[in-house]
């Protein structure tokens, strides 16, 4: 076994023991729920970058969002379905709705996509505001039921009612989505999807159906960004389509910005993107409504100064820390 595939495997250890530990550690019912909300981000912005991979920026992300979470939340409340049944049909929802409109909308690029997605987000948003008999309109949707409790060999019987035990059950869908994610990214399917990006005209001349992998890959993006939404609906129990709420326009911004600043050149960039604006935005809770500005100038910072996100600071530590090095050699020479 390599040295490097040791030291991977020990990161991974460590990682793990950081997430289960974090809830025991902070013993706080705020921070816990904060991070169940952080973990769903994480989720929503890394689906958001499958959508990158092509060479299109969503802002429309959370309409799909919403779509997942009111279909899971409405499938059990509404037809007495199971949690963990809802749970994956309000993605397929999401994704059959993005397979629906993939077309029209991946035959453009750039600001007329980001366009389309942003008013098909507020399109959905407003579905669901305007339609009370349905979704609970402006009143919104309200007593969403927890996820059913499930009974496991050795451990009992598990109930998702807590906090914790909601945490812990996020971490997991969303470890295992991320890895699927992941995997995509490193498949075939992955590589015609760069290659899309990089050339679609060279790519449709090798034999690459275009249209259909871009249509795959809104769709799968999307499928996920459901997953995301009835995991929030079913924490939260109530959901809101007001416009400053969950699904807003701001959410779909905080969302991109959250990529761009971790750096979506790798895949944990979005990640730690995610992870780092959450934190700041929390312990700048106090500013109130000055924190989207802070939000915005730690943005601009990050694209003035690391171009490649905050991923890439490391090396760039590493190459500051080699030029300075060189440089006292240099003094010490001369000397």
């Amino acid at each position: 076994m390599s040295r490097k595939l040791l030291i991977n495997i020990l990161r991974i250890f460590v990682l793990a023991a950081v997430i289960i530990t974090l809830p025991i550690a902070l013993r706080s019912v705020y921070w816990t729920s904060v991070l169940i909300i952080l973990v769903i981000n994480i989720l929503m912005v890394s689906s958001l970058r499958t959508i990158r991979l092509l060479g299109h920026i969503s802002l429309g992300h959370v309409g799909f969002s919403l779509i997942g979470a009111y279909g899971s939340a409405l499938l059990v409340m509404k037809l007495g379905l199971s949690f963990w049944i809802a749970l994956f049909l309000g993605g397929l929802m999401s994704a059959g709705v993005a397979l629906a409109l993939a077309y029209p909308f991946l035959r453009v690029k750039g600001a007329y996509f980001a366009l389309l997605t942003l008013l098909t987000a507020e399109t959905f948003r407003l579905i669901t505001w305007h339609w009370p008999r349905l979704t609970g309109g402006f009143w919104g949707l309200l007593k969403i039921p927890s996820p059913n409790p499930i009974t496991m060999p050795l451990i009992g019987t598990i109930t998702f009612d807590s906090v914790n035990s909601y945490y812990y059950l996020t971490v997991v869908i969303v470890a295992l989505s991320l890895f699927v994610l992941y995997r995509l990214e490193r498949s075939r399917l992955g590589f015609k999807w760069r290659a899309i990006q990089d050339t679609e005209a060279l790519a449709q001349s090798v034999g690459i159906n275009v249209m259909w992998y871009k249509a795959l890959n809104f769709a799968i993006a999307c499928f996920f960004a459901g997953i995301a939404g009835a995991l929030f609906a079913h924490y939260q129990h109530a959901l809101s389509p007001d416009f400053s709420a969950r699904f807003g326009v701001l959410m779909s911004i905080y969302l991109l910005v959250y990529m761009v600043v971790g750096g979506d050149a790798k895949f944990t960039g979005p990640i730690v993107g995610t992870v780092v604006l959450t934190i700041i935005s929390e312990f700048a809770r106090e500013l109130k409504e000055y924190r989207p500005m802070l939000i915005g100038a730690i943005a601009i910072l990050t694209m003035l100064l690391m171009t490649e996100g905050l991923i890439g600071l490391p090396n760039r530590v590493k190459l500051w820390y080699r030029k300075l090095l060189k440089g006292t050699r240099k003094v010490r020479g001369s000397a």
